[in-house]
């Protein structure tokens, strides 16, 4: 099933950046370069166009109504041209790359330090798009632009108050300004309601159970948290909701029901769902989602020893794992939860996003265990090496942490640069 967390490139404007006397042989070699590699990566071909940007009228007429912009400088002598671009589409996210020919860095290196806010730089070290390192850095830049753009302006619905252990993870009103997010409340007896109106879609139940290596349901299950999967469903898009997070068990105890499976649904569907709450993680899973490309593992942080971090947590997505099994919620004893055992993924990126939403840390953990059952914890469990596992208590900023396949530190350190949000790196 393809991804729904590709970048959408017809939102974005592709523009190429070149001074009045410019070679436009080169000009077309950048342009064919952009198309092959958003080819190559299965986003389909932008529209971008073989007349280059030569001065800051132009860079004014061409960029007004970009929402997201990428810019690729196609030779030196561009600054100023760079510059007005840059503020015809100022408060909007947008990303300058060079191309190591033409004294196109030599540009980038003059304007970068007085360009301001709300922008990323990189530098494409070639314009083959069947070259792994060159398709690499613009995938990363791409995909940073875009989980840049979805998180700027977008709506965050929290369904409840947060749950009352999230002690410290409550988001900040300025930081929420900061990054543009608006955050939706929902009363958590208005959601109940809904939850009671919804019929079960039960084919989907079926297809869920029969997919399962072995089940064991509470009564009334899969059907009463595909009521709530529904529900969550509805209210998403009647509200226009980037991502939301509901504090379940404010409603469990009403509806006989959490909201785990729905996560695990949801989030391989398009819908980024996070846990208990818990706003600031919600959106580094909004962010982490959208720069890897892959739905995301929303997880506590279960154990540390050493170098080695046990993840966990019942919300994982089917499509992030190889098998699964369906079981009660080992808390509570009642509804459904998957234990998913994890595809054979070499790397994870792990993030973390502090409340104030000005910092994000970011980690590679290598695959350790992909399923070590452990009793006592969330079903679906992950140990991985993260470098600096220490500093996740040393230093805490906090339990959730977002998990991702890959390697996907390029591209977030993009779009925090973009944002506005700092970079600390494990390791």
């Amino acid at each position: 099933m393809p991804s729904p967390y590709k970048p959408d490139t017809s939102k974005i404007c592709f523009k190429i950046l070149a001074n009045p006397l410019h070679n436009p042989l080169l000009v077309a070699r950048v342009r064919d370069f952009i198309v092959g590699a958003s080819k190559s990566l299965g986003w389909g071909e932008p529209g971008v166009s073989l007349a280059p940007i030569t001065s800051g009228e132009e860079a004014r007429e061409e960029l007004e109504g970009c929402s997201a912009s990428f810019l690729v400088l196609a030779s030196g002598g561009t600054e100023h041209i760079v510059l007005e671009a840059l503020e015809t589409v100022r408060g909007r996210p947008s990303v300058v790359a060079s191309i190591p020919l033409a004294n196109s860095l030599s540009s980038l290196l003059e304007v970068k330090p007085v360009a301001g806010g709300g922008v990323a730089f990189l530098h494409i070290p070639g314009l083959d798009p069947s070259d792994p390192e060159a398709l690499s850095v613009f995938e990363a830049g791409l995909r940073g632009l875009w989980a840049s753009a979805v998180v700027k302006g977008s709506r965050v619905g929290i369904i409840g108050d947060p749950s009352p252990w999230l002690v410290y993870s409550l988001p900040s009103g300025e930081g929420l300004k900061r990054l543009g997010v608006e955050l939706v409340r929902v009363d958590a007896k208005e959601f109940v309601a809904r939850v009671t109106r919804e019929k079960p879609p039960l084919e989907l139940g079926e297809k869920i159970v029969r997919g399962a290596e072995d089940a064991e349901l509470a009564p009334g299950e899969p059907g009463k948290s595909l009521r709530v999967y529904s529900a969550l469903k509805r209210l998403a898009g009647e509200l226009e909701l980037r991502a939301v997070t509901p504090a379940c068990w404010w409603f469990y105890k009403d509806t006989g029901a959490n909201a785990c499976l729905a996560h695990t649904i949801l989030n391989d569907e398009g819908v980024v769902v996070g846990c208990e709450g818990d706003v600031p993680s919600t959106i580094a899973m909004l962010l982490a989602t959208y720069a890897s490309g892959s739905p995301a593992f929303f997880a506590n942080i279960a154990d540390i020893r050493g170098d080695r971090v046990l993840i966990a947590h019942c919300t994982a997505p089917l499509s992030l794992g190889e098998r699964y099994r369906l079981t009660r919620h080992f808390i509570t004893g009642g509804s459904v939860t998957c234990r998913v055992r994890f595809k054979p993924y070499k790397q994870w990126t792990l993030v973390r996003l502090d409340p104030q939403l000005e910092k994000l840390r970011v980690a590679i953990g290598e695959t350790v265990d992909r399923d070590p059952g452990l009793q006592f914890q969330c079903e679906s469990q992950l140990v991985l090496r993260v470098k600096g596992a220490r500093r996740l208590f040393e230093d805490s900023m906090g339990n959730h942490h977002i998990a991702v396949p890959g390697d996907s530190r390029m591209a977030l350190r993009i779009a925090a640069e973009i944002l506005g949000l700092r970079v600390e790196e494990l390791g």
